[in-house]
């Protein structure tokens, strides 16, 4: 099996000019998260590896099939099939489906990564949003939600979600750990 594996690094010479923009596109959608990734995130390259690739240019569509990895930084994108919709020049929309597909991101040096999990998972780089459908699942500090769907806003931090009339997850489930329910009086003192 042959797997195919693009790098974008801005101080290198200019790879063909589709892949450059595409990668560019991605770049610029990854860096448009607001000061909720990691410092050093903006900075590091992105790296794309599949075991397959196909571009459209007339539609602005690339997708990748085959245990497919993205990863910048914190962030890190893996899935079965990813889509990039590409509009005017910029990422519109991340595509992402597997069993499940996963979208991890440590958001802070000091917080928790932040994972997401889900059948199909929608990433909105222009408003900085999740949208989890079919398993979904998010975790961040211990606490984990579960549902069938999950609208997450990485920049506010809030979460909606709900569970599906039929099928298995008809409820949502919420697991909060036992640590984040003590009061800081019962918390035990840290030092600096």
């Amino acid at each position: 099996m042959i797997r195919a594996k693009l790098f974008y690094m801005p101080h290198l010479q200019q790879p063909y000019l589709w892949c450059r923009a595409v990668l560019l596109a991605l770049l610029g959608s990854m860096l448009a998260i607001p000061c909720t990734a990691l410092p050093n995130d903006r900075q590091q390259p992105i790296s794309i590896e599949s075991d397959y690739a196909e571009r459209n240019e007339k539609t602005g569509r690339t997708v990748y099939r085959g245990n497919v990895v993205i990863s910048q930084g914190s962030v890190l994108i893996e899935a079965d099939q990813i889509t990039l919709h590409v509009e005017k020049n910029k990422i519109s929309r991340i595509e992402c489906t597997g069993k499940p597909a996963s979208y991890q991101q440590k958001p802070t040096l000091e917080s928790a990564t932040m994972i997401a999990r889900a059948d199909h998972i929608d990433y909105l780089p222009a408003t900085n949003k999740l949208a989890l459908k079919q398993n979904a699942m998010l975790s961040r500090n211990g606490t984990i939600i579960k549902g069938d769907s999950i609208d997450y806003d990485i920049d506010k931090q809030t979460w909606k979600a709900k569970g599906n009339n039929q099928g298995q997850q008809k409820r949502i489930q919420l697991v909060i750990p036992a640590s984040a329910l003590q009061s800081d009086s019962n918390k035990p003192e840290t030092k600096p």
